[in-house]
């Protein structure tokens, strides 16, 4: 017989892990089934924008992401002689440009591993079930039924694919619509990248080589070589480290099959192949980009895929998309995990609010949950799509572009069409909403009938302390000789 359960989360990301959190929080029952056995701190990073610093807040994560981040300052974008093309500032309120002043708190970056390591503290271990590689699904009526590679089974009223841009969810999900001739045109094109990037975290480094890590704000430099097709990101982390990326535009987009990270093209000595062609290249912060990568343990680097797309089927029976499942995008506007989180956060309001489990609203649910998210991350898709082919631009077409967007930042129109991009800032509907503290509000948001009046930081430290209890009367229980 199958474990039973009302959410069953497939796939440990970002998104799947809050709305893990968001799902206790709310006392809704959930199982988060992650095929690896073991967590691989893969060297990214994270910048998390002040669209999803409210809901950390209202979820009592904001201080312990502060202590692990740091705020944006902005990103500044340079020649490969290290000349300025141009700056996009996010802390200057001369110029009216003040993300803390306008929406409520500066950007936040951290590496991906810390982000990650946090949100599990914040999950009951019993919760997340490793080592489980979903096989397929089945969709009833009344459930879903998941089968495992070790060959266990999980039902639940609910499944959540939150496993990624190479979503076995999603395969699954959209083989079976083809079969019954439901799956649009679109969502059957192969999968295409058009970016191959190589990203790593290097150990703590000297402040006098390196004197922007001990700076309050980290400041992204981005070089754009004039004469290779390689764009070079410094990005100064807690700790006197720098996560750094190196992204090359493709000529032509490949064709990859899902699951293939560890083939000759995408696997450890495919990472040691580039490393050696992007040595040469200039570090945004001065020296090399070689300087950067012997000072970066090989475990924390890798060799990634890039792609913007926006599918058009997030759900169908009680099969749900979340995440780099259903719209994912090139790191180059830094919104693909915060859009992820949103997804958690509007996914998780509407199962609180749910009246019952048949099968028609489940459909009302998943079809409002489309609805909701589905044109705001298209728009996002569209923008990154354009923002990645401008950087790429080497013509003297993309350099008079660049030098008009960067000229246009002091304009009304400018803060205007920013401050759009920051309305969204979601909250859980079933949680007491935290202030509006930036002059630009955002969009209003009806609470839950029945909002959980608690104060979570209370209520976790009295978990741990009846953990630690538990923990110590098993260490102070006398052994017995076997």
């Amino acid at each position: 017989m199958p474990n039973r359960t009302k959410v069953l989360i497939v796939g440990g990301s970002l998104g799947g892990l809050v709305l893990a959190i968001l799902l206790e929080r709310a006392g809704i029952e959930y199982w988060v089934l992650e095929q690896s056995v073991l967590v691989r701190p893969i060297g990214s990073v994270i910048a998390l924008s002040p669209l999803v610093l409210p809901l950390m807040e209202q979820l009592g994560l904001l201080e312990e992401i502060k202590r692990l981040s740091k705020p944006v300052a902005g990103l500044t974008f340079l020649r490969d002689d290290l000349s300025t093309i141009g700056r996009i500032v996010f802390n200057d309120n001369n110029r009216g440009m003040d993300h803390q002043k306008r929406y409520g708190s500066y950007d936040q970056t951290l590496p991906h591993p810390d982000l990650y390591n946090l949100l599990l503290t914040h999950i009951p271990p019993e919760r997340v079930k490793r080592g489980k590689r979903l096989v397929n699904f089945k969709q009833t009526e009344t459930e879903v039924t998941v089968r495992c590679s070790d060959g266990t089974f999980y039902a639940a009223e609910i499944l959540v694919g939150a496993d990624g841009a190479a979503s076995t969810v999603r395969t699954s999900l959209y083989r079976q619509m083809k079969d019954v001739k439901l799956l649009p045109r679109a969502d059957m094109e192969p999968e295409k990248y058009k970016h191959v990037c190589l990203i790593g975290v290097t150990n703590p480094l000297s402040l006098k080589r390196y004197p922007d890590l001990g700076l309050r704000f980290s400041t992204f430099k981005i070089v754009l070589n004039r004469n290779s097709p390689y764009m070079c990101w410094f990005i100064p982390i807690p700790g006197h480290r720098c996560a750094w990326l190196v992204s090359r535009a493709l000529d032509e987009s490949v064709v990859v099959n899902s699951g293939n990270s560890d083939s000759s093209e995408w696997g450890r000595e495919a990472i040691e192949e580039m490393s050696k062609s992007v040595r040469h290249l200039i570090c945004p912060a001065g020296g090399t980009v070689g300087e950067l990568i012997d000072c970066t343990p090989r475990e924390v680097m890798a060799k990634v895929m890039l792609e913007d797309r926006h599918f058009k089927t997030w759900f169908h029976g009680r099969t749900v998309l979340l995440g780099d499942a259903c719209h994912r995008s090139a790191p180059f506007t830094g919104k693909g995990a915060n859009e992820s989180i949103l997804d958690a956060a509007v996914l998780a309001s509407l199962i609180y609010d749910m009246p019952s489990s048949n099968q028609q609203e489940i459909h009302k649910l998943l079809k409002k949950y489309a609805q909701t998210r589905s044109p705001i991350t298209k728009k996002v898709v569209d923008q990154s799509g354009k923002v990645g082919a401008l950087l790429v631009n080497r013509s003297w077409t993309g350099s008079l572009l660049r030098t008009l967007i960067f000229s246009l930042q002091n304009t009304w129109k400018y803060r205007t069409e920013v401050d759009k991009m920051h309305l969204h800032r979601y909250q859980a509907s079933f949680l007491p909403f935290v202030p509006d503290r930036g002059a630009v509000p955002r969009l209003p948001q009806t609470p839950s009938a029945n909002v959980i009046h608690k104060d979570w930081k209370k209520e976790q430290e009295r978990k741990e302390q009846q953990r630690q209890s538990v923990l110590g009367t098993i260490l102070d229980f006398p052994a017995v000789a076997l």
